[in-house]
């Protein structure tokens, strides 16, 4: 299957790399959101069609990555192989979420302020937790990073925005469970799990 045909006219924000990292430097891992990132991020970001940028790292695709913390425990999940994206089939998460796409009411790239481009980030990390998880009330969102990693296929060409929901209670369910397995594990115990896809290892080395 052609990218033209697996992503039919979607739309992604992405920051061109030779952008991000003059302004901020290479770096691999979790980035603290700092006014200096969110503003880089805001100046040079531009949808493009994801077919075009799917595989071309000179595109750093902005991705919602959303972790569920609740009375010391972590939501991880497992992606099988009916997902869409193949490069990490079977590994674990702590992240969900996908990419970010145009929101009707915010005018973009013709104005790039930081407000916009968190209010575009935001709308489309709650849409994207509605599509793949079930829980009570509505999320609270709070951005503790941005997660980069050139070491692999899929983090040569994606920029995370990392947030976290606090739950009150451990109730959470997966919505496509054909797609992904799901459950709480004890935060002192999640070191003794494997096969995590790399932003979810470098999350982890900041959250535990």
């Amino acid at each position: 299957m052609s990218l033209a045909n697996k992503y039919p006219d979607e739309e992604v924000l992405c920051v061109p790399t030779k952008h991000l990292y003059y302004e901020l430097g290479r770096w691999r891992g979790l980035k603290m959101p700092t006014p200096d990132v969110w503003q880089t991020v805001a100046k040079h970001s531009i949808f493009k069609p994801r077919e075009v940028v799917e595989s071309d790292s000179c595109f750093k695709q902005l991705i919602s990555y959303t972790l569920f913390l609740s009375q010391n425990k972590i939501f991880v999940m497992k992606r099988l192989s009916t997902q869409s994206e193949d490069r990490l089939h079977d590994l674990l998460s702590v992240g969900v979420g996908g990419h970010v796409n145009p929101v009707d009411d915010i005018s973009w790239p013709n104005k790039r302020s930081v407000a916009d481009v968190k209010a575009i980030v935001g709308l489309n990390t709650i849409r994207e937790i509605r599509e793949e998880v079930i829980f009570a009330g509505n999320p609270s969102l709070s951005v503790i990073g941005f997660i980069n990693d050139d070491g692999n296929d899929v983090g040569k060409v994606h920029l995370g925005v990392v947030s976290v929901v606090q739950l009150n209670s451990p109730i959470l369910a997966v919505k496509e469970s054909d797609k992904m397995l799901g459950g709480w594990v004890d935060l002192t115990k999640i070191g003794n799990l494997d096969s995590f896809e790399s932003w979810s290892s470098l999350i982890l080395e900041k959250v535990i």
